[in-house]
């Protein structure tokens, strides 16, 4: 009688056991198929992704201004104003470039801005009430007999600076200049100011390779049609923007319009007087001249 009771007790454990071991195997097998449709593509994985694509359409991507806006990475966009004077979008992030006084003949410039940079101490170039409240950088001290030493960085854009001439004479004539070069998410600007002579071999090193290049055309402050040529190929950026040229504004001051540098070119291209967006995909692969329009600012001057 007792082994009989035995033999139960031990049939009952056996058959306890054989239930927990199909239980697990039952759980092992489901987990798997889980696993697999979240593998499978247009499943589990496809739910992820589009959560995963939602929550970063919903992030606000805020520029080195704080601005807040939502833009693409390294966003930057370009337009001229007239004379030498040129405004920089990068993500909000405004940047004036050589503001021009309302003598020059363009009327009285007012631009809201974060930062402005002035490439030499003459009226023309460095009206820096233009925009109240900017950080300003100036390539020279404030006496104008030296240059100052510019390493500005802010997000994804880094400014330096080059000491150059106003003239051929090494400043003997007409003082100093800086070349102010900006790096902003891998494009490469350079403003020459009123640079007055070629480039020594250092300097085009030291400002290499170049993306977009600001160049004066108009000659007798600055170097000329053939000599901005020859800075051109010195320097054969992707992109050449004439300035500090004369135009309706200017035109009773004896510099040149930019006909002349223009002459014998067949890569010309008129991009009109809107903000024009930057992007390194559309650089051309050889160099091509932009004309800039001066943007519409109310001339006062010279009517």
């Amino acid at each position: 009688m007792r082994k009989g009771k035995e033999k139960n007790v031990i049939c009952g454990i056996l058959a306890l056991l054989i239930i927990v071991i199909c239980w697990s195997g039952y759980l092992a097998i489901s987990k798997s198929d889980r696993v697999k449709s979240e593998l499978e593509p247009g499943k589990g994985a496809a739910l992820e992704d589009e959560q995963s694509v939602e929550i970063e359409e919903t992030v606000e991507e805020k520029g080195p201004g704080g601005k807040g806006e939502r833009r693409g990475p390294g966003e930057l966009t370009i337009q001229y104003l007239g004379h030498s004077c040129f405004f920089l979008d990068v993500d909000g992030f405004r940047i004036l470039i050589d503001p021009f006084s309302p003598q020059v003949g363009y009327g009285t410039l007012q631009k809201e801005a974060d930062l402005v940079t002035i490439s030499h101490e003459h009226t023309d170039h460095n009206f820096a009430k233009a925009a109240p409240g900017a950080k300003v950088i100036r390539g020279l001290t404030p006496d104008g007999l030296g240059w100052e030493t510019v390493s500005y960085t802010e997000g994804n854009i880094s400014i330096t600076s080059i000491p150059t001439y106003h003239d051929e004479a090494s400043g003997r004539l007409r003082g100093r200049n800086a070349v102010f070069i900006f790096d902003i998410s891998g494009i490469r600007i350079v403003h020459l100011g009123d640079l007055g002579h070629l480039l020594p071999e250092g300097d085009v090193e030291r400002i290499s390779p170049v993306d977009i290049l600001l160049v004066p055309v108009g000659g007798h402050y600055t170097i000329d049609a053939l000599e901005a040529a020859q800075v051109v190929e010195q320097l054969v950026p992707s992109v050449v923007i004439p300035m500090h040229y004369r135009t309706r504004a200017t035109r009773n001051l004896p510099i040149s319009s930019y006909d002349p540098f223009l002459e014998g070119e067949n890569t010309v291209q008129k991009k009109g007087n809107k903000p024009l967006k930057i992007t390194k995909n559309i650089l051309p692969e050889t160099t091509e001249i932009w004309i800039l329009d001066p943007a519409d600012i109310r001339i006062e001057q010279n009517e």
